[in-house]
């Protein structure tokens, strides 16, 4: 028994580390034993959980016990080099041992004590890192700056621990407290003082662990500490030297008026530096030119407002970077606000060649600093910009791009490259996503950090400056995406006024807690004068010494300290002032200046915002999605306002290609996620999008079909480049780049016709449903544009404007129209473009009109099932062979596809030999035909699950084929034996467990082959046949997080995932409730796709039009009728009998699954041995037959 209870307790103990964050083993180890470092991402905040890579960037501490000071440091920040890389052992376990020892393993002199084991956790790049709430734990301290100190076993030891910083600055008289501590009780402890005179006693102790000694600052000098104690006969010493400033509490001038906040530039050799710091104490200037060590002459004088601190400084380099920080207050160090260079000891030294030549600085323990430079880099603006003159805002095409991903190097230089690639296409402004300094190098930019430094992971700010000139050269605008909504953790006007958790309540700058219920990092307060003189700063250095056109705000809807009942949603007078306010300052110095903003806000007042000239964001995604996809809905209505810059892709939205290939719909053999279809629907989507008059964008690469998930490797992460070696291909592929030949010469018509004058045309378009029209009547040529977005054949009229000869501008043929409203046919995708005179004799390939090749009776069929398959060799593509008609002898070449996101073939019935097996029949008309049942003719046994058919055709002696669309093989999709979604049992009361199942191989197979599935779901307790707005009550799960809730299991080897759920725990219900609907979407764990079918009924209930699942539970009406008058018992629920409201004859009672269990002819049922549950009653109650439902407890 005390053998188990050991074992049980080291159990426990284990448990307990793992429970941890961070943990030693063993816990007592020292500086002399092996140590293994343990880390568990699944604790703390998590920000590693997943990680596939983890790094520890770790040394020691050597100068007391409760020291923060690094030494010995091992680790390249932001490397992938293997120094400090852990050992993944379990799911987010990962262990790294310092061997032989931890004084051999960091290099430590045997002479030096080891107090303890200081670190950070990082991802591989350095950008993200492991944090937990600051604070003393058992095993050791979290500080405020996240790093992590783990104790270890020191033995008998004396440490000082106060004060902490070796550096000390004081005001004459001011005491400062010298502290020691003793491993355990003292028998004599002394501290000892020598201030250059030698060693004076200053305090002893006889008994217990501490010293303590108060001194007076009287001059600035060099004070070296000694403590002695003894302890069980052991004789032990410690000193410390510490460095003393006394400040100049006198040190009080105003500032002069030429000066402002920030680095000033004297000459060559001088600097003023001014920091606005209002209520703070003292503040000095640290750095390269002190040593990093407080100095007299670089404490900055205090104006007589206490509002700013500033100091010239001498003598300085020309050309030099001199790395720099103010410590405020003793205890902040921060860099310069307004600083145009920022030094990062995590993360520069992967900056990589862009920024060559940056200066060194690894002081972790004090944190990000800033640059100066007395003599920078000039940069001379060639005359052409001069002479510059900006598109007008009311019609631009903006061309949104993440240098990171856009270009292998991150280089602005190298982005001035594909200055013509772009310049072709036919853009007229690029948006360059943030750049100005973020936290780390690897980011989006909307984690801002420094406002006026050029984020150096993209280069240095003269080749910003360089770009921005070439841009201009070719005739393209810049705008700069900027966020001036909020701020994150390193920001040092946050920081200068921050409490370790959120800003102090006087930050100048800053609200205390976020307004409103969006929330990104901390939040500006723009109703504060410090705010707004900050912003004005802002925009007009990167307009005035960078040239940018103008700018694109960052969600301006929380620019408001208004958030009534905490919601920023409704219309708000005082933002409209405080962007009209920002936008007549840019005006002032700028007057052209392209003002847009992602503002979001009701309708009334991004009207009044427009009436200032600004432009608001439009995603309208929502809208052209569903009709590229095949689903239907959405309307093209008002994508011609000049008010706002309307779009379908962004950084923020899921590519449009992505969504088609992904949840494309298909029918009878059309497939839009097929690669080649999906090309000429996201071609016909540019044409209805961007021959619309008003400002438009497109994302990146929409103009290649960029299909990558925008949260392939995590949302914010890295996305794979379409161009380039390791590159997607996408620059090489023909058919990618008639994608980008009809973006360019539909934004080549735009500019031809002139968006002013498209705007200003009669129109008579046709904005919804599965066929489409844009009609432009106006002076001169005319534009009608045709498109059919649906999945199949149809006809619309197309209103031409005149009759006579029409034009197709992608194919160059003509047709003679005799009358404007004659339908025109068009096949599923097909679009056309005409005008009224030639404006080009047409484009090659690059449009293409899908046409199938085979058609299949019946059109959806399951592998058991017999077919008729015909093969049209007239709608055949020849593969580059002679092609099929007129054949003699036709074959049927094929096989099955059981995973649709491979394609490939097995089970292939054909030899390529004239040999009988897949001869086909002929028809005429060089059309030919077969009869099979699949699973028969591929030899499939009742386990083996298809997806599709793959097949061409080829002659008798496989010289010349026959394939499909744009020669590729052509597939046809089997629907699976069983069905969308069942529920088992169908009928059920709320303790009675169910399974329901979800098929991801019927339906619209968004979720096929999908490495998990979530159920998002509720339940209706209202007896309805409507339930759409009763049935989402009590849901359970968190859309697009993948945190367990709802998630369904895969039935292994099967496109199935199901789900056991007892109604009355899973969805919190009590006695008396009845699950008569249970509604539900089925989604990706991110919340990315969710599995569809088509709108209508189903055999367990029907799919609503906007796609939710509502499923019946079958014990209800559709088990037992009830009437439409409703029997009243009572009680209800009941324990022992139920009481009709009157007497009745021919009772019948049934139990849920529709049992008959009791008849009888009474106004009073016992019901004391009744299973609890929900019972359905009927009754004949003068002659009138009623019914309902009571539950038994």
């Amino acid at each position: 028994m005390k053998r188990m209870g050991i074992v049980g307790l080291l159990l426990i103990f284990c448990f307990g580390l793992n429970a941890q964050m961070v943990y030693i083993d063993p816990a007592s180890g020292g500086a002399d034993d092996e140590i293994t470092l343990y880390f568990n991402a699944a604790q703390g905040n998590k920000e590693l959980m997943g990680a596939s890579s983890v790094y520890v960037h770790h040394g020691v501490v050597t100068d007391n016990a409760n020291g923060t000071v690094w030494k010995y440091v091992k680790g390249n920040w932001g490397k992938d080099d293997g120094i400090g890389k852990m050992t993944k052992i379990g799911t987010d376990l990962w262990q790294l041992k310092l061997s032989p020892n931890v004084r051999s393993y960091f290099g430590v002199p045997v002479a030096e004590k080891i107090y303890r084991i200081s670190c950070v956790i990082r991802s591989a790049d350095g950008s993200k890192k492991a944090t937990m709430a600051p604070g003393n734990y058992g095993w050791g301290t979290v500080t405020t700056n996240q790093d992590i100190y783990i104790n270890l076993n020191s033995n008998a030891w004396v440490s000082i621990d106060a004060p902490s910083s070796s550096q000390l600055v004081a005001a004459a008289g001011e005491k400062i407290s010298f502290k020691a501590t003793a491993s355990s009780n003292v028998s004599t402890m002394k501290l000892l003082i020598n201030e250059g005179n030698g060693w004076e006693e200053k305090a002893s102790v006889t008994t217990g662990r501490n010293i303590n000694y108060e001194y007076t600052a009287t001059a600035s000098k060099v004070i070296s500490t000694r403590v002695e104690a003894t302890i069980q006969g052991q004789n032990l010493n410690t000193e410390k030297t510490f460095e003393l400033v006394v400040r100049n509490p006198d040190l009080i001038d105003p500032l002069p008026s030429w000066y402002l906040p920030g680095i000033n530039i004297i000459d060559s050799t001088s600097v003023t530096l001014v920091l606005e710091a209002p209520n703070k104490k003292y503040v000095y200037a640290v750095g390269d030119f002190s040593n990093w060590k407080y100095q007299e002459q670089y404490q900055m004088t205090m104006t007589p407002d206490g509002r700013y601190y500033w100091v010239t400084i001498d003598s300085l380099q020309p050309g030099k970077d001199y790395v720099f920080q103010y410590w405020v207050d003793g205890n902040i160090k921060i860099g310069d606000p307004y600083a145009v260079q920022v030094a990062d000891p995590w993360n520069d030294n992967s900056i990589g060649s862009v920024f060559p030549n940056l200066p060194a600085y690894n002081k972790t323990e004090y944190g990000i600093a800033t640059v100066l430079n007395t003599k920078p880099a000039p940069y001379e603006w060639g005359i052409g910009e001069s002479l510059w003159q900006r598109p007008k805002a009311d019609h631009l095409v903006i061309y949104e791009l993440h240098i990171r991903d856009f270009v292998k190097s991150h280089s602005f230089l190298d982005l001035i490259d594909t200055l013509s690639y772009l310049k072709r296409l036919g853009i007229d402004a690029i948006e360059l996503m943030p750049v100005n300094e973020f936290e780390g190098n690897d980011s989006w930019g909307y984690n801002p950090s420094y406002f006026f430094a050029v984020d150096k992971y993209y280069g240095r700010p003269n080749d910003l400056k360089a770009f921005i000139e070439a841009a201009h050269e070719q005739g393209i605008a810049v705008i700069m995406d900027i966020v001036l909504n909020h701020a994150f953790g390193q920001n040092p006007m946050l920081q200068l006024y921050f409490d370790g958790s959120k800003p102090t309540s006087d930050n100048p700058w800053f609200n205390r807690e976020y307004v409103g219920q969006y929330q990104w990092g901390y939040d500006f307060n723009h109703e504060s004068p410090y705010t707004r003189n900050f912003v004005d700063r802002v925009t007009r250095y990167w307009l005035e010494q960078f040239h940018f056109d103008g700018f694109r705000f960052d969600f301006t809807k929380g620019f408001t300290n208004y958030a009534p009942n905490g919601s920023v949603d409704g219309f708000d007078q005082s933002r409209i002032n405080i962007l009209k306010r920002m936008g007549d300052k840019i005006k002032e110095y700028d007057k052209d200046a392209f003002i847009i903003l992602e503002h979001w806000a009701p309708a009334a007042e991004e009207n009044i915002l427009a009436g200032y000239g600004y432009k608001m964001w439009r995603n309208r995604s929502y809208d052209v999605v569903p009709a590229t996809t095949g689903a239907g809905g959405g309307s093209f209505a008002d994508m011609g306002i000049t008010s706002h810059v309307s779009y379908f892709d962004s950084h923020d939205e899921r590519r449009l290609a992505e969504h088609v290939i992904t949840e494309g719909l298909s029918k009878e053999g059309y497939n839009t996620r097929l690669d080649e279809v999906m090309y000429e629907r996201v071609k016909m989507a540019a044409a209805f999008t961007f021959l619309f008059p008003g400002p438009k964008m497109i994302w990146e690469f929409d103009e290649l079909g960029y299909d990558i998930d925008i949260n392939f490797n995590g949302r914010l992460g890295r996305k794979p480049l379409p161009w380039g070696n390791g590159g997607l291909g996408y620059y090489e592929n023909e058919l990618r780049q008639h994608i980008f030949t009809t973006y360019r010469e539909i934004l080549k018509l735009r500019k031809t016709f002139g968006p002013e004058k498209l705007a200003a045309a009669s129109q008579s378009h046709k904005l919804t449903g599965n066929t489409r029209r844009l009609v432009f009547n106006m002076t001169g040529t005319d534009l009608v544009v045709l498109g059919n977005f649906g999945l199949s054949k149809e006809s619309l009229s197309p209103s031409f404007t005149a009759t006579g000869w029409w034009y197709n501008y992608f194919s160059g043929d003509s047709i003679q129209v005799t009358n404007v409203s004659t339908p025109i046919e068009l096949l599923a995708g097909e679009w056309r473009v005409y005008t009224s005179t030639r404006m080009s004799s047409g484009f090659g390939d690059a449009i293409a009109v899908y046409q199938n090749p085979v058609s299949i009776t019946p059109a959806s069929f399951t592998q058991d099932q017999e077919i008729t398959l015909v093969f049209d060799a007239k709608k055949a593509s020849k593969a580059g062979t002679a092609g099929l008609v007129g054949a003699s002898k036709v074959y049927f070449h094929s096989g099955v596809v059981k995973d649709v996101t491979t394609g490939v073939w097995s089970k292939v019935v054909g030899t390529l030999k004239d040999d009988g097996l897949g001869e086909m029949t002929a028809l005429g008309d060089d059309k030919w035909q077969i009869k099979f049942t699949p699973a028969q003719y591929y030899g499939l046994n009742a386990s083996e699950d298809i997806q599709q058919l793959g097949m061409y055709f080829r002659d008798a002696s496989n010289a010349n084929k026959g394939k499909g669309f744009r020669d590729k093989d052509i597939y046809w999709d089997v629907a699976s034996n069983d069905p969308l979604i069942t529920v088992d049992p169908p009928a059920f009361d709320i303790d009675q467990e169910i399974t329901i199942t979800f098929n991801a191989a019927q339906g619209n197979k968004e979720l096929l082959n999908a490495n998990a599935i979530y159920m998002h779901s509720g339940v209706g307790l209202v007896d309805t046949p409507n339930p759409q707005t009763t049935a989402w009550n009590k849901v359970v799960g968190n859309w697009g997080q993948d945190d367990g809730v709802g998630k369904m299991t895969r039935v292994a080897g099967t496109n199935k995932y199901q789900i056991k759920i007892k109604p009355r725990t899973y969805y919190g219900l009590k006695d008396g409730d009845f699950p008569y609907w249970i509604a539900a979407v089925f989604r990706s764990p991110d919340g990315s796709k969710k599995g569809t079918g088509s709108p209508g009924p189903i055999a367990q209930g029907f799919i609503a039009s906007n796609l939710d699942y509502f499923l019946k539970n079958q014990g209800t009406t559709a088990a037992i009728e009830l009437s439409s008058t409703r029997l009243t018992v009572y009680p209800n629920p009941a324990t022992d009998r139920i009481y009709l409201s009157e007497p009745a004859e021919n009772i019948r009672v049934y139990d849920i699954t529709g049992k008959l269990i009791w008849v009888g002819e009474d106004q009073e049922i016992e019901v004391t041995k009744w299973p609890k549950g929900s019972y359905i009653i009927n009754a004949n109650v003068k002659n009138r037959i009623l019914s309902t439902i009571f539950v038994v407890k």
